[in-house]
């Protein structure tokens, strides 16, 4: 049976090290199911280990952390965009985002409707374009009447968060916790627009304090800026990939990978020379061949390894995978402490590997190391 295996000796070291990095609060961000890790499991592990705020993406996970022990410890990292969304977040005490006019609305206006005051973060886009009030006043390109969806109140745009301030001061029933922005690159080699973007963001706090409206405390790390700007740190910095020492940039930090999937072989056969082994015939054996099946593939996330914020899952299934394993590059794993070479390509639910020079057959124990993110719910999680 496939097994995730998560060593909490290294997950614990990886959080003292990031401990040691700031004076900043951190948010644990634990999406796509705690970064593979186990939803509850891995926030239960970082909370018995100081960390004390958490962030998701999805109003699901929010809800259901926050229905198991850690309501008011929650931030949900997208705004709602209906009632219903509105009064699950208000009533299960949960962070909430706002990132326009017609969310702060809505946040207030349902947070009134429960006799309650909701805790919020604004969102600035600096230059992520998905969610946020836009950092600054540029209309220089287009008339106040001009229809961008920007959402206004009397006719004035309140997409940008000049013209906002006024309005969400005058909302009695949110507070605004923090502020925070996202950066779209905080891995590339190129830092420009990295810090055009904490530049913008710095702009718009500034911006917002001049407005009489308390921004509350400021965010804009993910992991890879944390690791690689200190001075961004600022209040709080929002810690994912880190934590499980799984970074898309040179390890000088002492972080350890964390994860790693153990299975077993399922059948070990010999084969002729000459023989093709897998899909495509892109291997045929030179020898007689003991080789061995496993039964983990790429829908395991085998051979997949996610080093940016640049592709969807299904565009690393599609692209990623076509060049997966260049002719010359070996992927090994560890058969009885031993490493086997796989042979031919990896298929979607099994992989086969050359047994000839390792003392193995069937049943035998095999060490994966498989990015967690990308393994798959169903899979046990064991911390040992």
């Amino acid at each position: 049976m496939n097994k995730l295996i998560i060593e909490t000796n290294k997950l614990k070291k990886n959080i003292e090290i990031i401990k040691s990095l700031t004076e900043a609060e951190i948010i644990a961000v634990v999406k796509g199911n705690g970064y593979g890790l186990g939803f509850l499991e891995y926030t239960r592990f970082l909370s018995e280990n100081g960390i004390n705020l958490f962030a998701v993406s999805d109003i699901s996970d929010a809800v259901l952390l926050s229905q198991n022990g850690f309501r008011e410890n929650v931030m949900l990292l997208s705004p709602p965009y209906n009632e219903e969304e509105a009064e699950l977040i208000i009533s299960n005490k949960i962070i909430c985002t706002i990132d326009s006019i017609a969310s702060a609305s809505l946040v207030d206006k349902t947070a009134a409707k429960l006799n309650a005051i909701a805790k919020v973060h604004v969102e600035i886009d600096t230059g992520f374009g998905r969610f946020g009030f836009l950092a600054e006043v540029n209309r220089n390109n287009f008339s106040v009447n001009d229809n961008f969806n920007y959402f206004s109140v009397n006719g004035d745009n309140f997409n940008y968060i000049e013209d906002a301030c006024t309005y969400l001061s005058s909302l009695s029933n949110i507070e605004i916790e923090g502020t925070y922005t996202h950066l779209s690159s905080s891995f590339s080699k190129k830092t420009r627009y990295i810090k055009v973007q904490y530049d913008k963001f710095q702009k718009a706090v500034e911006l917002m304090k001049t407005k009489g409206l308390n921004p509350g405390k400021l965010h804009i790390c993910n992991s890879s800026a944390f690791l690689r700007f200190p001075y961004m740190h600022m209040d709080a910095v929002r810690i994912g990939s880190a934590f499980l020492g799984r970074i898309p940039m040179e390890n000088s930090f002492g972080l350890q990978k964390i994860g790693y999937l153990k299975s077993n072989i399922v059948e070990a056969r010999k084969l002729p020379p000459g023989h093709n082994v897998g899909y495509a015939n892109t291997f045929t054996t030179k020898r007689i061949t003991k080789v061995g099946i496993i039964p983990v593939g790429y829908m395991h996330g085998f051979g997949i390894e996610k080093s940016r914020d640049t592709f969807r899952f299904i565009d690393v299934l599609r692209y990623v995978y076509n060049d997966l394993k260049s002719f010359n590059k070996k992927i090994l794993v560890k058969v009885n402490g031993n490493y086997a070479p796989v042979i031919g390509r990896i298929c979607m639910y099994h992989t086969i590997v050359d047994l000839t020079n390792i003392n193995a057959t069937t049943g035998d124990e095999v060490v994966l190391d498989i990015n967690p993110l990308y393994i798959p719910k169903e899979i046990k999680r064991e911390y040992v």
